[in-house]
């Protein structure tokens, strides 16, 4: 005969002496005796914790309600759209059941039973219902029952939420030349150039009125209205080309330097200032032969014998055959007599200014490097190590990694140095780089920022036991986060209670730890905190495995009502 199932909402089962059927059946039905059963599960609402249901099944069973002979298998099976899940049956047997090993359900006092019952969770069964198939069995004969529903309230399921923080925060690292104990994220620069006539050290007046020295000054004007600006230092590098009328002039470069300084500080309008008083404010760099930047040029150029030029200028014996050298070469190439040498002979200057980080958010830091956006190379950088590291830094700052990425590179090659590959390792983290990030930093962790920062790449690669030795000496969310993860409750909570909380996240997880630890006030508070900055948390806490043991705390139900 053809069984069909009828889910109903009933919590009582009540087996009335076996359905009507077939005339198989009748037999069987008038040789059993009438047995009711009640089944209730607890909890009521499911629960799936760590991916895993548990609950008790329990049936009672009336004094003379059973029969002696006959065997009883209770299935639960849980359905959850087209998929179902048999469970663990339950076999009772009466007294007088012979070749059967079940719980004896005693006909004269009645008796209870309880099953314990597990599954593992899997997506969709926070909609699902749990019900039971009911089977009778008396010798050779059996008969299905109506199945009972044990519960249509799905399963509430209680999780670790995908916690993200807001970023990364890595820590670019300046060299000291220019700003020290400043943090490089609060580092703003305005910088500028003026060229110069063959072996003269005056500014023509095209040269003051320059297109570049126009926008500089604009720049500058805007970082003497910011108040909470602190100009730092102002960087001066002159350079002379290397030929006969530059190399004669012995003078020639410190001429170029007070020239420029009085003239830079004047258009500026930094002059007569507190800061331009001081005689440590201007650094000074000078080249009096600037081969380097010849080099760079001409590898940057179209002549077609550049490589040659080149290698013999390199492998001249001395300096008088190398100068005899670009003497020759500057009568016979139109393009590096009136292009490439007139861009070695020129001041630049970079002025260098800090925020403080309380204010650093709200206030909007000025980039004026008309050196990293023109075609012609910066040829100023190319000789100072730490001024292409600090340009890069400014670059990194802007979120311009690519152009970071070849200052940095550029400074690779006149020196190693830690804050150049901690630098470098930020420019691969942020472009998504991690291996070659973490390969930068771990060649700079002798610098405070590049421990830091690989501690930051292992955190995100999951390994927090490895990250939280690097973040220590920086605590902040990250460190705190690191050690949450790692279970390192206790920590995380100290580590909550000693650094500035700056939203509700922040809050969020200090509750989580509080909880971990089972300090009731401490989450309470935190958790309070965190959804009144972000009342969708309450959901996030209302079936966060971190909270599962105050799920009858009257003082955690509160806050989640």
């Amino acid at each position: 005969m053809k069984r069909t199932l009828f889910l109903t909402g009933l919590a009582l089962l009540t087996l009335p002496f076996f359905m009507a059927g077939c005339n198989s059946m009748k037999k069987l039905q008038k040789d059993v005796i009438e047995t009711a059963v009640t089944g209730y599960i607890n909890p009521q609402q499911l629960e799936a914790v760590n991916g895993v249901v548990n609950f008790d099944y329990t049936i009672n069973f009336a004094p003379k309600q059973f029969d002696k002979k006959i065997i009883l298998k209770i299935t639960p099976k849980i359905q959850y759209g087209s998929q179902m899940v048999k469970l663990e049956p339950m076999f009772l047997q009466g007294e007088k059941v012979k070749d059967a090993n079940y719980p004896v359900v005693d006909y004269d006092k009645g008796s209870s039973f309880t099953q314990k019952m597990s599954f593992n969770f899997k997506p969709g069964m926070e909609n699902s219902v749990l019900w039971a198939d009911i089977e009778a069995m008396r010798g050779n004969k059996s008969f299905m029952l109506s199945p009972v529903v044990l519960n249509k309230n799905g399963i509430k399921v209680w999780q670790q939420p995908a916690f993200s923080l807001n970023g990364i925060d890595y820590v670019p690292a300046m060299t000291e030349t220019f700003i020290g104990d400043v943090p490089a994220t609060a580092v703003g620069v305005v910088s500028g150039y003026v060229m110069f006539p063959l072996g003269k050290s005056t500014i023509t007046q095209a040269e003051q009125n320059s297109a570049v020295m126009s926008q500089a000054v604009k720049a500058m004007e805007k970082v003497l209205a910011n108040k909470n600006a602190k100009i730092t230092n102002m960087f001066i590098y002159i350079s002379n080309s290397p030929e006969g009328a530059e190399r004669l002039n012995k003078n020639l470069a410190n001429n170029r330097f007070r020239s420029a300084k009085n003239f830079f500080e004047k258009d500026l309008k930094l002059a007569d200032t507190p800061m331009s008083r001081n005689p440590k404010f201007v650094v000074q760099q000078t080249v009096s032969e600037n081969w380097n930047g010849l080099y760079m040029l001409l590898k940057n150029s179209n002549i077609q014998n550049k490589e040659q030029i080149i290698n013999e200028l390199k492998n001249a014996p001395n300096a008088t055959a190398r100068n005899k050298v670009i003497d020759s070469y500057i009568n016979k190439i139109p393009e590096l007599k009136e292009v490439i040498l007139p861009i070695l002979r020129r001041a630049d200057f970079f002025v260098f200014y800090s925020v403080p980080t309380t204010v650093q958010e709200n206030v909007q830091l000025t980039y004026f490097l008309p050196q990293l956006t023109e075609k012609t190379p910066a040829v100023t950088a190319q000789s100072n190590w730490q001024l292409l590291n600090d340009l890069a830094v400014m670059a990194i700052n802007n979120k311009e990694y690519g152009k970071a990425r070849k200052l940095l590179e550029s400074a690779t090659i006149l020196k190693q140095d830690a804050a150049i590959n901690n630098n470098l390792g930020i420019v691969h983290a942020q472009m998504g780089h991690k291996q070659e990030a973490s390969q930068y930093f771990d060649k700079a962790k002798l610098r405070k920022e590049a421990r830091y920062n690989l501690g930051l790449i292992l955190m995100q690669n999951r390994e927090y036991a490895k990250a939280i030795p690097f973040l220590k000496n920086h605590p902040n969310i990250n460190l705190a986060y690191a050690q949450l993860m790692n279970n390192d409750n206790r920590a995380a909570l100290d580590t909550f209670h000693k650094i500035k909380m700056n939203n509700a996240m922040d809050y969020y997880l200090m509750a989580v730890a509080a909880a971990r630890t089972k300090d009731t006030k401490e989450m309470a508070l935190s958790l309070t905190k965190a959804i009144q900055m972000q009342p969708n948390l309450k959901n996030w806490a209302a079936t966060d495995i971190s909270f599962y043991p105050y799920k009858g705390d009257p003082v955690y139900m509160q806050i989640i009502k």
